[in-house]
């Protein structure tokens, strides 16, 4: 099924404000960056986005009427 051949995607994301800069601290050794290392559970809750952010918008143009209906998406 060659559907994304003449399909164009179209992604809007919130305005968001910068995050601030990291301050880096230098060169560190071996022992200091294994030390700074986070946990998987550290690098979820860092990369996670706030429950207040809100949602980016996909469009999708160019897919069939009778297979948006199939998937549940809205038609224009």
């Amino acid at each position: 099924m060659g559907l994304l051949r003449h399909q164009r995607v179209e992604v809007t994301l919130p305005q968001t404000t910068p995050p601030e800069p990291h301050n880096s601290v230098g060169i560190l050794s071996r022992a200091q960056r294994a030390h700074y290392r986070l946990s998987w559970e550290e690098r979820l809750a860092r990369n996670a986005r706030a429950p207040t952010t809100d949602r980016p918008a996909i469009k999708l143009f160019g897919v069939p009427a009778i297979f948006a209906t199939f998937l549940g998406l809205p038609t224009a």
